[in-house]
């Protein structure tokens, strides 16, 4: 599936930190694809978004370097306007990440698809910076795609920091996951087994085919990705892997779970913290009401009434708790499902609502 390479003409360490010469990347303008790299001479480059979360992402990149994987690789690191000093404090710390410095924060799909745009290895790792790389996963993960060329994606079994399980596939949504996620039914009543259907049966044991994986820690192929078009940048946080693996099976590609643990996940360590949690949920929803209008039209016609329902009265609730962020954010939510606004997040709806 992918052509014969020529060698790097770059010398590099098999670390991040020891390297002798690493490239300079400080000039590297964000999106732009760097045309003097070979086409594949890497066996997997290793993608990080960063936003605000410097302490975990020096972190995430240790647990790569210390990681053990035998094949070469590379890391491409977008930090999205974290404003904190995340790059000026780890570059000398990890000299052989690839920055990429945006002045606003793009979402995570826009960024993935700006370091893309300049990977050279063969495999693509997803790789949450609030993620900690379980020692050897990488070589294992890298030996189950080189084993199964039918297959397009591989995502590991996520682990909690406290050794609990953390979701880690799923199924495609349809109507009545989105209106369980947009009620919370499934919060309430944790253990029904009806209303979590949408994780039943997988996440066991042995490797198997699945709709999806979670993209803190996906492992993708660099061709398939260009083939279908990477990520959709009208995602901004949530549901963009769930309509890549979308994309990835009507090309004819396999959506595996490998159950063998690869990542330690410091969940919402990434989103910004608890002040952002209001616009990752609308994220989330508007992401819903964007892949079911892309992928599940039909269905779409069943969700638009209740939606508009329940979607509408939390717009009532903070006009009464006085809640000026939260509220217009709802609001266009209502208005995306009247078909008044576009069901994404823009730069211009981030700035008014302070996402950064």
């Amino acid at each position: 599936m992918h052509p014969e390479a020529a060698p790097c003409p770059i010398e590099r360490s098999s670390t991040l930190g020891l390297s002798g010469d690493p490239p300079d990347d400080s000039g590297i303008e964000a999106g732009d694809r760097d045309e003097g790299r070979p086409v594949s001479s890497l066996k997997v480059s290793i993608v990080i978004i960063s936003y605000r979360v410097r302490g975990l992402l020096a972190g995430c990149l240790q647990s790569v370097d210390e990681n053990g994987f035998t094949g070469d690789w590379e890391v491409i690191c977008v930090d999205n306007a974290s404003g904190d000093g995340t790059v000026e404090a780890l570059r000398p710390r990890f000299p052989g990440v690839r920055w990429i410095e945006n002045k606003e924060n793009l979402g995570f799909a826009p960024a993935v698809n700006q370091a893309v745009a300049i990977a050279s290895g063969d495999y693509l790792l997803l790789l949450n910076p609030d993620g900690v790389l379980i020692k050897g996963s990488l070589d294992r993960l890298v030996s189950f795609l080189d084993a199964r060329p039918d297959i397009g994606i591989v995502g590991p079994r996520l682990l909690l920091p406290d050794g609990s399980p953390y979701m880690s596939a799923t199924r495609f949504p349809t109507a009545l996951t989105i209106l369980l996620y947009e009620t919370r039914l499934n919060r309430v009543i944790p253990r029904n087994r009806w209303l979590h259907s949408y994780r039943a049966g997988i996440e066991g044991g042995q490797p198997c085919a699945v709709d999806a994986v979670e993209g803190s820690c996906l492992l993708t192929r660099r061709a398939i990705w260009h083939q279908v078009g990477g990520f959709d940048g009208r995602y901004f946080f949530g549901v963009e892997e769930l309509d890549y693996a979308w994309k990835v099976t009507r090309a004819g590609y396999g959506v595996w779970f490998q159950p063998e643990p690869a990542m330690i996940h410091h969940h919402s360590g990434s989103t910004g913290g608890k002040r952002k949690g209001t616009l990752i949920l609308l994220s989330v929803s508007l992401g819903f009401l964007y892949f079911m209008q892309v992928n599940r039209p039909t269905s779409l016609t069943l969700l638009r009434l209740p939606l508009l329902v329940i979607w509408s009265l939390k717009w009532a609730l903070c006009l009464v708790l006085r809640k000026s962020q939260h509220r217009t954010m709802f609001r266009e939510g209502v208005r995306a499902l009247m078909g008044l606004r576009p069901a994404w997040i823009t730069v211009g709806d981030r700035a008014r609502w302070g996402a950064g």
